[in-house]
């Protein structure tokens, strides 16, 4: 393409610099190969243009092929996270129940030790998202609800998740340290857990394990965007 806007520059140079050409036949030949010059420059800048734009597009598809199954691994993880919080609730309540004459019981508590000593924390799959929006291609993804939906998924919903399991975590290390402190084995294979749980101290770190609707609430959401978001991308690229 530059060869020939080039000829064409070259011929209009030299009719207009041909002395056995009168004016207006210099003016004719000249204002046509100008139009053939811009002619060309507007074309070669259109299809330009439309390589740049499906090389964006083809980059953006496999950006969101890609989100869509990290999303998927990440609903996974995010409905067992939400199992083992409601359990956490559950133990916490339990341990803390105020009633006339109630005691823990070893075989309740038995039931709930996985909730006791586990500790559960969201890790997302969220690098290809941050690679995208580091390299700024974020504003390629042309279905505007699908880019809100991931961004506010990404940078507003999963946030708040982290921010509520980590308080909650750091929460349940208190109670961790006071097991530490206060744990003795009282025979084979046996403890003095239900003394201690029974204690005022752990009463009051175990009340503030209880409440658990929080986390759970902005679990739900995050799943709820991520099946959103995972039907968009079915949708706009025809994967249903």
């Amino acid at each position: 393409m530059e060869k020939e806007i080039k000829d064409h520059a070259v011929k209009a140079y030299k009719t207009m610099k041909d002395p056995k050409l009168k004016f207006w036949h210099k003016a004719g030949e000249i204002g046509i190969e100008v139009a053939i010059i811009v002619f060309a420059v507007t074309l070669s800048i259109w299809v330009h243009d439309i390589s740049d734009h499906n090389h964006e597009q083809k980059d953006v598809k496999s950006f969101l092929l890609g989100v869509r199954q990290d999303l998927k691994s990440d609903l996974i993880q995010m409905q067992g996270d939400t199992t083992a919080f409601k359990g956490a609730g559950l133990t916490f309540t339990y341990i803390t129940t105020d009633a006339p004459g109630f005691k823990l019981s070893k075989d309740s508590l038995h039931k709930y030790q996985n909730f006791l000593s586990n500790v559960t924390s969201f890790v997302g799959n969220d690098g290809r998202y941050q690679g995208f929006k580091s390299s700024g291609k974020l504003g390629n993804i042309e279905d505007d609800t699908l880019q809100n939906d991931i961004v506010e998924l990404y940078q507003g919903i999963i946030p708040s998740i982290l921010a509520s399991t980590n308080s909650y975590n750091q929460r349940k290390e208190a109670l961790f340290t006071f097991f530490n402190q206060n744990l003795k084995r009282t025979g084979k294979g046996t403890n003095n857990l239900v003394e201690v749980l029974s204690t005022n101290e752990a009463i009051n770190i175990c009340g503030t394990l209880t409440y658990v609707d929080e986390i759970n609430t902005r679990y739900k959401s995050a799943i709820k965007r991520s099946k959103k978001i995972i039907a968009e991308i079915d949708k706009d690229y025809d994967l249903q």
